[in-house]
């Protein structure tokens, strides 16, 4: 493995744990020590309500899909940091390309969940509208960098050349 490819990988480790520390921050900070009304867009996306009612299903329908969505997420960027982190491993390797893999069809169906509100014609508020932006927003970063991970999980071989 090149030291070209040793730095990208230590580069996407460092967005993973820095991600990992951004949503953990958002998530006590929203939660805990603000009361309700305040910074609102980081709690559970209010447009979930809306897009229930967009396509006919009950919005704790909506926020099963939401829930699952970021414990997949969650799943994926685990296997990726743990697959960065372990290059040298043919197993890690499989589970990285696997997982990137996996973490590139998922956030795809989750821009397309969060956009939902734009793809389906209705009347909706701008604060479901903002939410949806954002989140499509955030998922879409998360894409790329899965998408990064993946090209670099494709870049190195699975079967490392004898010494």
């Amino acid at each position: 493995m090149s030291q070209r490819t040793k730095k990208y990988a230590f580069i996407l480790q460092g967005i993973y744990v820095f991600l990992f520390f951004a949503f953990l921050l958002s998530a006590f900070t929203a939660d805990v020590l603000f009361a309700p009304p305040a910074l609102a867009i980081l709690r559970v996306p209010s447009n979930i309500r809306g897009i229930g009612e967009a396509i006919g299903a009950p919005w704790t329908q909506n926020l099963r899909l939401y829930h699952i969505l970021l414990l997949i997420t969650t799943i994926v960027g685990s296997l990726n940091l743990l697959g960065l982190s372990s290059l040298h491993s043919r197993f890690w390797r499989g589970a990285l390309r696997l997982s990137s893999f996996l973490g590139l069809i998922i956030l795809t169906c989750g821009i397309i969940f969060f956009l939902l509100p734009f793809l389906i014609g209705g009347q909706y508020s701008s604060v479901f509208l903002r939410t949806s932006i954002v989140y499509a927003i955030v998922a879409f970063v998360i894409l790329l960098v899965n998408f990064a991970t993946f090209a670099l999980a494709v870049k190195v071989p699975l079967i490392s050349k004898k010494r």
